[in-house]
């Protein structure tokens, strides 16, 4: 059928497709919105954590470096899928020394190591060392000595030159999803002690067999 006269042709087909953008455009913005509500949550409980630690309230500091280390988890899986560009907290010398040691290994690990092979990391993910320490400090309920001995070793793997895959949790086996949510309820709803087990023993399993377990994910990315 001829279009009506004075309609230029395809102005249906134009409207129907500006519609379809706009809308995917809107929920861009929006999953945008909460990305960075996310990450915003994630930096709060970083400074809170550092703040608890430094008022000798331990155990309030390691439970927030779990959460975020569970949110920054999902946070990177929601930004890989739109395409969008996210920590310890201290009482004497050398232990201040040393924390100040592990931040600035934390920032280096951030700024400068890219493996360049593709999905995989140059030395350990900080989030698995934040973890691995907070978890050791709930665990050994804050000993000094065993904190000192952890963090030293987590500056060394963070410093590391081995490669490990990229962690897609959220993107992955549904196993691994499984793990994931097994966190998150044992961490609001199990004992303190029984979550940093947990963490623990997930964060150290990405180290010691970060192949066998957490390299060979038929990671669901988006397709465009």
């Amino acid at each position: 059928m001829p279009c009506p006269q004075g309609e230029p042709s395809g102005k249906g087909t134009s409207f129907f497709l500006s519609h379809d953008q706009s809308h995917s455009q809107i929920n861009e913005v929006s999953w945008k919105d909460v990305t960075s509500a996310l990450s915003l949550a994630n930096m709060v409980l970083g400074l809170f954590s550092i703040i608890f630690s430094f008022s000798r309230k331990r155990h309030y500091a390691s439970w927030m470096l779990l959460v975020s280390f569970l949110l920054d988890m999902a946070v990177r899986a929601m930004t890989s899928h739109i395409n969008i560009c996210s920590k310890l907290g201290v009482d004497g010398l050398l232990s201040g020394i040393l924390a100040i040691i592990y931040v600035s290994a934390a920032s280096f690990h951030l700024c400068f190591y890219s493996s360049g092979v593709p999905s995989t990391y140059k030395g350990l993910p900080c989030p698995y060392a934040s973890c691995i320490l907070a978890s050791t400090s709930l665990l050994t309920k804050g000993n000094r000595f065993i904190l000192c001995c952890m963090a030293s070793l987590m500056i060394l793997f963070m410093m590391d030159q081995s490669y490990y895959p990229y962690d897609k949790i959220l993107e992955s086996e549904n196993w691994k999803k499984l793990v994931y949510i097994g966190g998150v309820i044992m961490l609001f709803f199990s004992p303190l002690s029984l979550s940093a087990f947990y963490c623990l023993m997930w964060s150290l399993s990405y180290i010691f067999f970060p192949d066998a377990l957490w390299g060979k994910a038929a990671c669901l990315s988006p397709q465009h």
